[in-house]
């Protein structure tokens, strides 16, 4: 091979290496202009879910078929068990002491005579101010109490989410004789917390709001009269 005969193939290498160079680095342009395109990844917060083994679930003794996620309906009727529970205990002393004491004597003051302004002569001695205030308050509070609420309450289903939260009301009135009792309860929860036998513990209910309200004779005999209850707005002790 002569020497020209290098040097060609010597410039026909170097040209194809640039051109393959090129074209490798357009293609990894594409490439990561297209990962940047893409939608982020978003990995789910709960477990994939496993493929189940058609076979085993035929011909075996002892496997049970998965049953299918319930579905709820607005409408639909769910049985919450109540039990609630709160206990609170509070202490309180309040100790406040004023002193005040003030003191003031006049020694002159004007006066009109027929001339113009002048002195006023004090004929049953100079008027004084002694003033002497002491205020001591305390209070003491102490406060303990306990509720508990246990009873089952049928709830109705109002609304369905679309992350597949159930709204849930429930209203139950009692009358006996005279006295009436009103329970209601609202709320949200999971459909994935229902039990089988379609109930739901009030603990797992998020957004919860308990109202219970008495109405009758004993209700009217253990409330206060209307002087205590304005007595303790206007706090004059």
């Amino acid at each position: 091979m002569t020497r020209k005969d290098v040097i060609l193939v010597t410039l026909a290498a170097l040209l194809w290496g640039s051109s393959a160079l090129g074209q490798t680095s357009s293609l990894g342009a594409k490439q990561r202009r297209l990962e940047a395109s893409r939608a982020p990844k978003v990995v789910p917060r709960e477990a994939p879910v496993r493929e189940r083994n058609r076979v085993y679930e035929r011909y075996s003794w002892v496997t049970l078929t998965p049953a299918p996620p319930k579905k709820f309906e607005p409408g639909d009727l769910l049985t919450i068990v109540v039990r609630e529970r709160r206990k609170y205990e509070a202490d309180a002393d309040l100790e406040t002491k004023k002193e005040f004491d003030a003191k003031s004597e006049l020694n002159a003051f004007i006066k009109g005579t027929a001339g113009g302004i002048g002195a006023a002569a004090f004929r049953r001695g100079k008027p004084t101010i002694d003033y002497k205030f002491q205020n001591t308050l305390k209070h003491e509070g102490d406060t303990n109490r306990e509720d508990r609420l246990t009873t089952r309450l049928t709830a109705s289903i109002i609304d369905v989410k679309p992350n597949g939260l159930l709204v849930l009301e429930a209203i139950s009135r009692i009358q006996h004789d005279d006295e009436i009792s009103t329970i209601t309860l609202t709320g949200n929860c999971r459909k994935e917390d229902v039990t089988p036998d379609n109930t739901i513990l009030s603990t797992q209910i998020a957004d919860k709001r308990v109202t219970v309200s008495n109405e009758g004779a004993l209700r009217a005999a253990s409330r206060r009269g209307w002087i205590p209850r304005l007595l303790d707005f206007l706090r004059p002790f």
